[in-house]
């Protein structure tokens, strides 16, 4: 196993160590319909904690710095049971996304792979934030990095339906941004002979 498989289990045991059903974490599932059935099947264990911004859209339990009051689940991988990483928001602005260890490109990664998500011409739903798809009973997909998602998006099978036209918007520039254009040149010497 490697350091980050044993990081992330340690992470894992303390969130399972801090979730409980606290009256804040009863607010907020109440508060926006959430389904505990689809949060325990598809988000794994999922808290309100106190977390720390670290930057870099990264959070840590104990680091040194102001605390944030967040929602938190895991990320499924692929094979939606592993946990591939920790997730979390702020109770007040779920479009502000961090991760534990930036190693997930989305939540529902195992919709987004499953080509039985696009049979029939069908898309998959890509939602804005992570409270839309928990929202959503956790149906479809979330980015949460977008370096990692726009990777992820050449291995799609099937089309993506954004929220709406900006959103769209949005998707496009994330999947154009895997390579800068400024980055592809003519090498002069191979230019000087094709002339």
């Amino acid at each position: 196993m490697t350091a980050i498989g044993h990081a992330l289990l340690a992470a894992r045991h303390e969130l399972y160590e801090l979730a409980w059903a606290n009256p804040t974490y009863l607010a907020y599932v109440h508060q926006h319909r959430l389904d505990p059935g689809a949060l325990a099947a598809f988000a794994g264990a999922t808290a309100t904690l106190s977390v720390v911004d670290c930057g870099n859209g990264r959070f840590d339990w104990e680091a040194p710095g102001d605390r944030l009051d967040v929602f938190v689940c895991e990320a499924l991988d692929a094979d939606g049971e592993a946990t591939l990483d920790l997730v979390a928001w702020p109770l007040n602005r779920p479009s502000h996304v961090l991760t534990m260890f930036g190693r997930a490109p989305l939540l529902g990664l195992w919709e987004a792979m499953n080509p039985a998500t696009y049979f029939m011409g069908k898309s998959l739903v890509m939602h804005r934030t992570p409270l839309d798809w928990l929202k959503s009973g956790c149906s479809g997909a979330v980015i949460l990095n977008s370096r990692l998602a726009a990777r992820l998006f050449l291995d799609i099978e099937g089309s993506i339906a954004a929220r709406d036209q900006a959103h769209a918007r949005e998707l496009v520039q994330i999947a154009r941004s895997v390579v800068d254009e400024r980055r592809i040149v003519v090498a002069v010497g191979d230019a000087a002979r094709a002339a």
